[in-house]
C-alpha cells in the first residue's frame, strides 16, 4: 500500500488521506477496515485517486455521509474509501428554468437550504437529511413518502456525471428535463449501489414550494380500517403528496400531545390526542390554501366514515416536527444490535395483505415491529426487534418465503451472512449481471455489497 498511499496523498495532499482508518472506526464498512480513506476535492481528483487504484488493483468503496452504509454485504478483498463530502458546490443553478446541478457529496439539507431562498424544492424525503448525500441518495434509490405526489428521485432527476471504475468519466443526460434519446443511462446508476459507477454530480428539475401544507393524521383500532380509508383517499378526487400508514410505537411527535389542532368528529377532542401505539393513517396536503383545506375536511370526513378514533389537523412546526419523523423511521445509520431493518416491495392492491401478514408473524415469533408503509405505492419498512437471533431468522424466513420482494438493509451481520438479504425473486438479475461486468470487468467498485 506504500506506493499507492504515496500517490494518492499526491493527488488530493495530505490532508484529505487517513493513513490509518483503524484509528477511526467510523470508515469501517459493516465492521472491515479499508486500507486508506481519501477525500477528493473535485471530479477531477476524484477520477484520478480512482484510476491509480485501479492501476494497483485496489478495489474502491464510495462514501457519503455514511447513514446507508449497512445496506447490502460487506466489500471483499483490499479496499480504500472514497469520502465524496469536500464534493458540496454548486455547479449550475437556473431558478427560472427550475433546475439545478449540484456536487454529489452536498447534503440534502443544503441544498433545501439553497433553493428556500427562491421559493423551490427537490421533493426528495430522505432519513438524516442533514448527512445524507445526493449521490448516496441516488446510489440506494431512497425514497420517502411524497413519491406520491411527486415521484422518486429517478423522475427528478435529469443529468448525472460518475467516475467508472477505471476512472474514465462520463455524462448522461443534462440540464433540460427532455434531453434522453436511447438507452436512459441515469436510470441504471440509480439504485445501483455504487457497483457500477460513482456518481459525481446530479441535474435535477424542481419544483415550487407549496403556499401551504397541512397533515391529516388518522388513528384507528385496526390496521383494515387505516387501508380502508386510504382506498377511500385513492378513489376520491383527492390528490395528496403522501399517505403514510404507521404501525407500531410512533415517534414523540405523532403522540400528539399537546399539538395541533383537533378536529371533530373524534372521540380524542382538545389537546390531548390518542397514544403513541397503534395503526395511524397520516395524510399530507400542499398545494394552493383552498385545496389544503379541501383536503383538510375531506379526509377528516371520510375518516368518520372508516371508523377512525381520532382525527388531528397539524401545520406549521408540527407539521415539519411529524414528516421529519416518518422520514426518519427507515434510516439505517442507528440499528440497535437486535433489530431488523427491512424493505419489503409489493403491488400496491398487495400492500395491506403483506403487512398483516408481517404484523401476525412478528407476534407469533414474539418481535416488536414498527412499521411505516407507502400505503398507495406498494412499499414499507420494517423496524423488528427482538434479543432471540432464532426467531429474528424464522421472521424472516417465513416473510420471504410469503413475499420474496423482501430486502434485508441491516441486522446483525451473521443474519445477513445466511440470508437472501436482496430477496429471492431479483427482476433480470442475469441482465443486472451482464451489465456489471460490461461496466466492472474486475469487480473494483463496491466488490460483494449489492447483487452482483
Amino acid at each position: 500500500m506504500k506506493p499507492l498511499l504515496s500517490q494518492i496523498t499526491s493527488i488530493v495532499g495530505e490532508s484529505y488521506v487517513i493513513e490509518s482508518p483503524a484509528d477511526y472506526p467510523a470508515y469501517a464498512v459493516q465492521g472491515r477496515t479499508p486500507a486508506l480513506v481519501v477525500a477528493p476535492g473535485s471530479a477531477e481528483e476524484l477520477a484520478h485517486v480512482v484510476a491509480t487504484a485501479y492501476a494497483a488493483g485496489v478495489a474502491v468503496v464510495p462514501r457519503g455521509g455514511g447513514t446507508m452504509q449497512p445496506w447490502g454485504h460487506p466489500p471483499v478483498g483490499d479496499f480504500l474509501v472514497v469520502q465524496t463530502t469536500r464534493l458540496n458546490r454548486v455547479r449550475t443553478y437556473e431558478p427560472d428554468d427550475l433546475t439545478i446541478s449540484v456536487e454529489a457529496g452536498m447534503t440534502m439539507e443544503y441544498l433545501d437550504e439553497t433553493l428556500a431562498p427562491n421559493g423551490q424544492m427537490l421533493p426528495l424525503d430522505v432519513p438524516i437529511p442533514a448527512r445524507s448525500t445526493i449521490g448516496g441518495i441516488l446510489a440506494t434509490a431512497m425514497d420517502g413518502p411524497r413519491r406520491l405526489g411527486y415521484g422518486t428521485s429517478r423522475d427528478l432527476l435529469i443529468g448525472v456525471q460518475v467516475v467508472e471504475a477505471s476512472g474514465r468519466t462520463s455524462k448522461a443526460g443534462g440540464m433540460v428535463v427532455k434531453n434522453v434519446s436511447g438507452f436512459d443511462m441515469m436510470k441504471l446508476y440509480t439504485g445501483s449501489l455504487g457497483s457500477l459507477a460513482i456518481i459525481v454530480s446530479a441535474n435535477f428539475k424542481l419544483i415550487p414550494r407549496a403556499r401551504a401544507a397541512a397533515t391529516i393524521a388518522c388513528a384507528f383500532g385496526s390496521q383494515a380500517a387505516a387501508f380502508a380509508l386510504a382506498r377511500a383517499i385513492h378513489e376520491s378526487q383527492l390528490v395528496p403528496v403522501a399517505v403514510e400508514y404507521l404501525f407500531g410505537p410512533h415517534p414523540q411527535p405523532l403522540s400528539l400531545s399537546g399539538r395541533g389542532e383537533s378536529t371533530p368528529p373524534s372521540p380524542a377532542r382538545g389537546e390531548g390526542g390518542w397514544g403513541g401505539e397503534g395503526s395511524l393513517l397520516v395524510v399530507r396536503a400542499e398545494g394552493l390554501p383552498a385545496a389544503v383545506e379541501r383536503h383538510v375536511r375531506d379526509v377528516s370526513a371520510m375518516a368518520e366514515r372508516a371508523g377512525a378514533s381520532g382525527v388531528t389537523v397539524m401545520r406549521d412546526a408540527a407539521h415539519e416536527s411529524v414528516w421529519e419523523a416518518i422520514n426518519n423511521l427507515p434510516q439505517s445509520a442507528l440499528v440497535d444490535g437486535d433489530e431488523l431493518l427491512l424493505r419489503l416491495s409489493c403491488l400496491p392492491a398487495s400492500l395491506e395483505r403483506a403487512l398483516a401478514d408481517a404484523e401476525s408473524l412478528a407476534a407469533r415469533h414474539g418481535l416488536g415491529m414498527r412499521v411505516a408503509a407507502r400505503a398507495l405505492s406498494g412499499l414499507a419498512y420494517l423496524r423488528v426487534r427482538g434479543d432471540d437471533a432464532g426467531a429474528q431468522r424464522q421472521f424472516h424466513a417465513d416473510l420471504l418465503g410469503r413475499w420474496t420482494q423482501l430486502a434485508l438493509l441491516a441486522g446483525p451481520p451473521a443474519l445477513k451472512a445466511e440470508v437472501p438479504i436482496w430477496g429471492t425473486e431479483i427482476p433480470n438479475l442475469s441482465l443486472v449481471r451482464r451489465i456489471k461486468q460490461e461496466f466492472d470487468p474486475e469487480n473494483r467498485l463496491n466488490p460483494g455489497r449489492y447483487v452482483v
